[in-house]
């Protein structure tokens, strides 16, 4: 099992095959770690599908939600008789 070079938890499959996107080098970065390094270039090989986790927290800041123009989209007749 591969681990993070920074903080040395356990890679999962799409993090320990992920490279450097101009020397190609394998990173062995986790996704955490990933997103304090602004700009750095990676890609991952065709075919890989990264999933997200469900249950991690989401940096929802400075996500202003408008709802006027979410329920805009729907037009609800609720009081249609079918």
């Amino acid at each position: 099992m591969t681990r993070c070079v920074i903080c040395d938890r356990n890679l999962k499959d799409h993090e320990s095959v992920r490279r450097h996107g101009i020397t190609n080098e394998f990173l062995d970065i986790c996704d955490g770690c990933l997103k304090e390094i602004p700009g750095l270039p990676t890609k991952l090989p065709q075919g890989v599908i990264v999933e997200a986790d469900p249950f991690e927290e989401m940096d929802t800041e400075g996500d202003d939600i408008d709802v006027s123009n979410v329920t805009s989209c729907y037009n609800l007749d609720l009081d249609k008789d079918d």
